[in-house]
Parts: structure tokens; C-alpha cells; sequence
């Protein structure tokens, strides 16, 4: 296991590098910081669980970097943020038409970068592909809740 550890590990880096320098010009040119651009991405794609306590239950930033990220997407005008009507001490938060641009431009450069990583990959691959990972995901989150 050790061996495929170390394959996974190493593979992850350099996706990672990779999506980072294909988004690193939409961060420069939208002034922000990756985890501006992944609460925008989260956001995109909740649905009802939008407010920054349903950011940090995934568990990828502290509480502390959600709200400072919250509040200069705000002040960008990218979210906006909204009392829940029935419970005073939650609040929603919702993209707003100015964040529009910046997520179709995401999405091509996502694309590209799907683009590069699966070439060669045939659709039954891609299938395994996401149900290991799906599974490796449940066994994190396993962890993670017995801590």
C-alpha cells in the first residue's frame, strides 16, 4: 500500500500544481486568493447549504479564513449575505451577477485542465476513477467525524 500511497500522493501534487497555474491568472486578474475562489466554487454548486458554517463542515478551512474570505468577496461585490427570515443568527450567502463573468471563465479553464489530465482516459476508466476516489472520500470524512 505503501507504494500506491506514494503514487497517489505524487499524482495529487502535480494536479494540484497544474489547476493552480491554469486559475492563476483569474485570481490575479479578480484580485483573489484560492480560497476566495473555492468558496465561489462552493457557492456555485451547494444549493441550500450556503451559509459559512456549511463551508467549514467540509472541513477545508478554518473557521477563522471563511469569514475573512466571506468578507472581501462582500466588499467585491461577488456575495452577498442575507439573514435567514426564520432564525436571526444564520446568514446566506449568495453570488451575486457580478461573480457571473468570473465563473465562465473558471469553467473553460477547468475544462482545460479536464482536458489535459483525461486525455487518453476512456469513459469506463473515468467511472472507476471517480468511484475509488468517492470511496476514498467516504473513508476521510469517517475519519474525520472520529476525531
Amino acid at each position: 500500500m505503501c507504494e500506491m500511497e506514494s503514487i497517489m500522493f505524487t499524482n495529487l501534487s502535480k494536479f494540484k500544481k497544474l489547476y493552480e497555474r491554469q486559475l492563476c491568472s483569474i485570481y490575479e486578474k479578480y484580485d483573489l486568493r484560492k480560497i476566495d475562489m473555492e468558496i465561489v466554487v462552493y457557492l456555485a454548486n451547494c444549493g441550500n447549504e450556503d451559509t459559512a458554517r456549511d463551508i467549514a463542515n467540509t472541513n477545508m478551512f478554518t473557521k477563522g479564513h471563511i469569514s475573512q474570505s466571506v468578507k472581501r468577496l462582500s466588499d467585491l461585490g461577488f456575495i452577498s449575505i442575507n439573514q435567514d427570515a426564520k432564525d436571526m443568527r444564520v446568514q446566506h450567502l449568495k453570488l451575486t451577477d457580478n461573480v457571473r463573468p468570473m465563473l465562465k471563465e473558471l469553467k473553460e479553464e477547468k475544462d482545460k485542465v479536464a482536458s489535459v489530465v483525461f486525455a487518453g482516459v476512456t469513459e469506463e476508466e473515468s467511472k472507476v476513477v471517480r468511484q475509488v476516489f468517492d470511496k476514498m472520500c467516504e473513508n476521510i470524512m469517517k475519519d474525520m467525524n472520529q476525531e
